[in-house]
This record gives C-alpha cells, structure tokens and sequence, in this order.
C-alpha cells in the first residue's frame, strides 16, 4: 500500500503543477490527469480492501451453505454437478464484506467502488448479491446510488433455486431434457426473477 500511495502523491503533485500553469485544454494535461486518476484508484483501493473486515464476514461460508441447501432440496432429482456455487469471487466478497460491516446502513456506490480500483461494473457485482439470497436495497439516483444489506441471513432457498438453474441452463453434460427439468424444478422451488434470454 505504500507504494501506491506514493505513486498517488507523485502523480497528483504532476498534475497540480501541469494545472497551475494550465489555460485551456492540452494533451499533456490531458496525460496527467489520467495518470493521477489511475494512481489514486490504485491507492484508494488498497486503503479501501486492507479496512475490509473479511474474517467476520466470509462470503466463502455463505457459498457453501447454498451448496448445501442445493443439497437437501434437489438430491435425488437433479445431477449432483449442479451443486456446486462457483464465482462471486472478486469484488463480491469485499462489497459483502463491507455492506455486513454496515448492516441496515445505506452505504453510497462510490464506497463500493474504490474496492474494485473505480471499476463501474462493482455496482452490478454488488447486486448480484441476491443470487446467493441477501436482501440487497438500492435507493438514490442513477448519480448516487445507495446500497444497504437489510440482514446477515439469506434466503437460502431462494439461493438454492437461483443457482441450481443458473447452473443447470450452462450444463453441457446434461441432455436438454435433464436442463429443461432441473430449470423447471428450481423455478417451481422459488419465485425466481425473469430469464434472460441467451443472444
């Protein structure tokens, strides 16, 4: 972390100067302000992930507690492949991290963001939360979105559903007939948001 805030404080004393003598618009201006951006999204983030309280909040856990409702649910009707719950790794774990830090707290989008360097999909990965059954509110404009995870308990059910037919819908080893069912069987399981159709 130390290195990335030095490179902030030298990029940023760049531009200041290129600023002070700055009239109207040029490229080098143009190059330094990208280079500080670029360095401050570095050091902001290394600040932000070294506060992030991922020992008491372990999206991993969660991860497998959904394995095991997929279990107790759909053992026996559906192939034992489909419950295993991939991905979520980064930003998810982090955004959690923070929104469970802050429990029933709005926490703004650009906090969210600096986990992920200023990355703009981070709101997205923040919402896709749901899938492993949070509650997660959006709230405030397009401009300045809030985030609040109303509890540390997920719908599990909803979880297991979600993901048995995210899972099933890219299973390649399964016949057609086997990803219709088990898309079936999860949607009969728990309200499910729409299908996005494959392009």
């Amino acid at each position: 972390m130390d290195k990335d805030l030095a490179r902030a404080r030298s990029a940023a004393s760049r531009l200041e100067v290129a600023l002070s003598g700055a009239l109207a618009f040029d490229e080098g201006l143009a190059h330094e302000y990208n280079r500080a951006r670029k360095a401050l999204a570095a050091a902001f983030q290394a600040m932000a992930l070294e506060a992030v309280p991922r020992d008491q909040f372990d999206l991993d856990e969660v991860k497998r507690s959904v394995s095991s409702e997929m279990r107790r649910l759909f053992e026996g009707r559906v192939d034992s492949s489909l419950f295993v719950v991939g991905g979520y790794t980064a930003p998810h774990p982090d955004a959690y991290a923070v929104l469970a830090s802050r429990l029933g707290e709005p926490v703004p989008a650009w906090r969210l963001r600096l986990l992920s360097g200023d990355k703009i999909h981070t709101e997205r990965r923040t919402r896709e939360l749901r899938d492993l059954g949070f509650d997660v509110e959006v709230t405030g404009s397009q401009d300045n979105q809030m985030y609040c995870l109303t509890s540390l308990e997920p719908n599990l059910r909803y979880a297991a559903a979600f993901q048995l037919r995210k899972k099933a819908s890219k299973a390649k080893k399964l016949t057609r007939l086997e990803r219709t069912a088990a898309i079936d069987l999860a949607e009969r399981t728990a309200e499910l948001p729409p299908r996005k159709e494959s392009r």
